[in-house]
C-alpha cells in the first residue's frame, strides 16, 4: 500500500471507506469486511465527522472516517455492527492490522489538532507536506507517536507476566511504559520494570516494534534477564505479577500483538534449546 495522507475526495467510485464511531469500528456482516463502497453508504454533510485519505491500495484511495454518536441504520441499509477496536485487532492479518491502526491514528490525529495551539484559528491541511498548516507562526503539525517500551522479562523456563488493573480480569502480560523525554528506550526499559514491579534486569535485547493506535503508540518489543528477586506489584498500574512456567500460562494477549509475539517467540525458541 502507498502510505499517503490526503483529505479531498477523488473519484468516488474508486474510494473505500474505513468508518469509526468513537473507538469503535463499523463492520459489514454480509460481507465481513470493514471495508465500505461510498456506493452502500448515504452520508451526507449533515453529520459531524472528519475524514482523511490514509493511502491507495489496489489502485483505490482508502479513506477513515469518523463519525459521531450515529446508529448504523442512518448511513447504510447493510447488516453493520460497530466493534471495540481492540476486540477485532487479534483477528486481523498483518496487512489489515496496518491499516486500520493507520487510520485510527491519524483520525485521532486530525481531531486533537484541530486548532492552532498558537492562536486558536482552524488548522488547514497542506497536501504538499501531508500535515496540518497554519500561517500565524508558518509551522506544521505532522502526526504525534509517542514511543514505548515493552519487555518480557526472562529468568530461564519461567517469565514474568503482569496484570494491569485496566486489563480484564484473568490477562496477564508484559511489562509496558512510554520512553520519557531525554531517556533512550533501554533506560525507560530499566526504569519501567523497577517501578512496576521493583526488579533490576540486564542483557537487554531489541525484539520488534509495532504501531499501537490506542491513541497513537510507536511499542518497541525488548526481552531482558531478570537479576534480583520475586517481583513486588506497585499497586497502582500493577495489580499482580509472576513468574509463570513456560508450559503453564495464564491468559495471555493474542498472537497478532506485539505482547503475545514477545511471549509465543520465546516459548519456541526455549523449547528448543
Amino acid at each position: 500500500m502507498l502510505l499517503k495522507r490526503f483529505i479531498e475526495f477523488d473519484n468516488l467510485k474508486e474510494n473505500s471507506f474505513i468508518l469509526f464511531n468513537g473507538d469503535a469500528i463499523l463492520y459489514d456482516n454480509l460481507t465481513k469486511s470493514y471495508l465500505f463502497d461510498p456506493k452502500s453508504l448515504y452520508l451526507d454533510s449533515n453529520y459531524e465527522k472528519y475524514r482523511i485519505g490514509i493511502g491507495i491500495k489496489d489502485g483505490k484511495c482508502i479513506y477513515a472516517i469518523q463519525l459521531k454518536d450515529i446508529g448504523t441504520k442512518n448511513i447504510s441499509n447493510l447488516d453493520l455492527d460497530q466493534i471495540d477496536l481492540r476486540f477485532m485487532l487479534p483477528q486481523l492479518s498483518s496487512d489489515e492490522f496496518q491499516l486500520v491502526s493507520r487510520a485510527k491514528q491519524l483520525l485521532h490525529w486530525l481531531v486533537s489538532n484541530r486548532y492552532c495551539s498558537y492562536c486558536g484559528n482552524k488548522n488547514i491541511f497542506e497536501s504538499k507536506e501531508e500535515a496540518l498548516y497554519c500561517s500565524c507562526i508558518n509551522t506544521y503539525t505532522y502526526p504525534t507517536i509517542s514511543p514505548c517500551i515493552i519487555t518480557l522479562v526472562t529468568n530461564g523456563n519461567k517469565i514474568l507476566l503482569a496484570r494491569n488493573k485496566l486489563f480484564p480480569e484473568g490477562m496477564f502480560s508484559a511489562l509496558a511504559g512510554f520512553i520519557e523525554a531525554g531517556e533512550t528506550a533501554e533506560e525507560a526499559l530499566v526504569r519501567e520494570v523497577k517501578e512496576e514491579v521493583n526488579i533490576e534486569v540486564s542483557n537487554i535485547r531489541y525484539f520488534a516494534s509495532q504501531s499501537w493506535p490506542f491513541p497513537s503508540q510507536l511499542m518497541l518489543g525488548y526481552y531482558c534477564e531478570c537479576l534480583t528477586g520475586n517481583p513486588e506489584p506497585d499497586g497502582e498500574e500493577i495489580e499482580e505479577a509472576d513468574w509463570f512456567d513456560i508450559n503453564n500460562l495464564p491468559n495471555i494477549p493474542p498472537p497478532t500483538s506485539i505482547a503475545g509475539k514477545l511471549i509465543n517467540s520465546y516459548i519456541e525458541d526455549h523449547l528448543q534449546l
